[in-house]
């Protein structure tokens, strides 16, 4: 889709030079943590342990009854979900481990399952897997519930930029030696454990003057798990979140000033205009630039019941019959509105076919795949049907008259 020289982008474009290509926000915020935990092992071992400790307890019904616990595995789709794997490590931490220490103990098992046992127990018992479990869980329910927002079915362009700024800053702020002295002090009260395991130690030679007498060596221990896994994370994280903002931002810089008509003068709200209309000759007319300045009037004169967002204005437009007054501004506006910024529903549907059209009913017909798709993706609507008159209707027009 995205192929800007040979793909789907490319055609497209040849057909009409116009044609905006937009990334789906909710599917490049899963690339953004996928290459931050790429970028760093400790990243990468932290969740391959989150997967195996829920395969190990999955795998047999004696071991989940030994937990008496709920974990979960990583989501392959969603890659934000895994807060929810996440979640459950950080709430059944010591139930976890209580149990790996019950089946590890436990001559009557089989050795390869107490010498995995011991194998995930060694790798939950340091401060590091404590650190990230904590961390991770932080970050993950956020980046989630941002996810969540970015799918929604009324979302445009601005709420995207605004919700991608945020997560930013976000970053930014956790980006400190406080907050990482935060998550270090919770991660030794969780696992009792002081030091990390890539704890080192060396020689401070400081330097004495004459009359100060010989110089004395102090042994100062360092981590470079601050550096090379949390600052790295964070870091990343920050980059690929700004990378993928600005293509939105490119998107939306013509726009801008639609949502700051009101406090804009008229000289610039005009300039901006004039380079949208110049952008786009064919569909907005000349007297575009002046139709704008009209409508900042017109906004400054409501005051504070004037509409803030694209959609309140594109409202506001419609509940006051105002299209006639200024027909200019209501094409650009859907032009934005119109501007899709998450294909997630359109890849439910997808789903929803695959599981009404399976390997036993390969010979459905076009129309009633339609239907029973429409139905399952419309669940919520279709469980509050009342199907008694339509199955009695069904049941007199294919009755058979009695021999």
């Amino acid at each position: 889709m995205s192929g800007s020289y040979a793909g789907l982008q490319a055609k497209i474009k040849e057909a009409n030079p116009l044609a905006k290509f937009v990334p789906c926000s909710a599917h490049s915020l899963n690339l953004v943590g996928t290459n931050a935990v790429d970028c760093c092992t400790q990243a990468v071992l932290f969740f391959n342990l989150l997967q195996n400790v829920y395969t190990f307890f999955t795998a047999s019904t004696h071991r989940w009854k030994v937990l008496n616990a709920s974990v979960k595995g990583l989501s392959e789709t969603r890659w934000s979900a895994r807060d929810d794997a996440c979640q459950s490590l950080n709430k059944n931490w010591s139930l976890i481990i209580n149990a790996l220490n019950l089946i590890n103990n436990d001559d009557t098992e089989k050795t390869l399952t107490r010498n995995e046992a011991s194998g995930i127990l060694n790798k939950l018992n340091n401060l590091e897997t404590a650190f990230l479990s904590i961390f991770w869980g932080q970050i993950l329910h956020r980046f989630n519930l941002t996810s969540k927002k970015l799918q929604a079915v009324n979302i445009d362009l601005g709420v995207v930029c605004e919700l991608y700024k945020s997560l930013i800053t976000y970053i930014i702020d956790l980006r400190s030696d406080k907050n990482y002295e935060y998550f270090k002090q919770c991660a030794i009260e969780k696992s009792k454990i002081k030091q990390f395991q890539s704890c080192t130690k060396r020689l401070k030679i400081r330097k004495q003057f004459f009359d100060e007498g010989p110089s004395k060596e102090t042994t100062v221990e360092y981590s470079d798990f601050k550096v090379k896994t949390y600052f790295v994370i964070l870091d990343q994280l920050r980059s690929q979140l700004e990378k993928r903002n600005e293509k939105y931002e490119n998107l939306l810089k013509n726009y801008n000033f639609f949502f700051k008509l009101t406090e804009m003068t008229s000289i610039k709200v005009r300039k901006n205009a004039e380079i949208l209309q110049n952008e786009y000759k064919d569909d907005l007319s000349t007297l575009f630039a002046n139709e704008c300045v009209h409508f900042r009037s017109h906004l400054l004169s409501i005051g504070d019941e004037a509409p803030k967002t694209i959609q309140d204005m594109c409202g506001f437009l419609r509940k006051n019959d105002l299209i006639g007054m200024y027909p200019y501004i209501d094409v650009s506006l859907r032009m934005l509105l119109c501007t899709p910024v998450s294909n997630c529903s359109t890849e439910r549907s997808f789903s929803c076919l695959k599981r009404v059209k399976t390997y036993l009913r390969s010979c459905i017909s076009a129309e009633r795949l339609s239907d029973l798709a429409i139905m399952n993706i419309e669940s919520d609507v279709t469980a509050k049907i009342e199907f008694d008159d339509i199955i009695n209707e069904f049941a007199t027009l294919q009755s058979r008259r009695k021999i």
